[in-house]
């Protein structure tokens, strides 16, 4: 069966939303706190900004915006993923390691 090619602009655009739907609604109460002396604060202000930036960037032809928000977003969910490794494989570990693939999806394809 072969894929269905008219759904990969779509598809991407949905993980573009995602991304940023995420990010506002799992790291919003972090930025609410405003806790400048808190790593997780920047972890947060990171993911929102650049999930925005990555949305954003798709709208360019351009694909620079995109691969620099993706690169953020990677060194965001790495960061994440080491924090949560000690713990074991839980749901975040899932989570930033799903968010982590989805920002190497568009630093490989950029606006693809």
């Amino acid at each position: 069966m072969h894929p269905i090619k008219f759904f990969h602009p779509i598809s991407t655009w949905l993980m573009r939303i995602g991304m940023v739907l995420f990010a506002w609604v799992n790291y919003f109460f972090m930025l609410q706190a405003l806790n400048l002396k808190s790593i997780t604060f920047y972890i947060a202000l990171v993911s929102i900004l650049f999930s925005v930036l990555l949305f954003v960037g798709g709208f360019f032809r351009k694909h620079t915006l995109t691969v620099v928000s993706s690169i953020f977003l990677i060194l965001a969910a790495v960061y994440q993923i080491f924090t949560f490794l000690p713990i074991g494989l839980t749901n975040n570990f899932a989570i930033c390691l799903l968010t982590g693939a989805i920002a190497f999806y568009f630093l490989a394809n950029g606006n693809k």
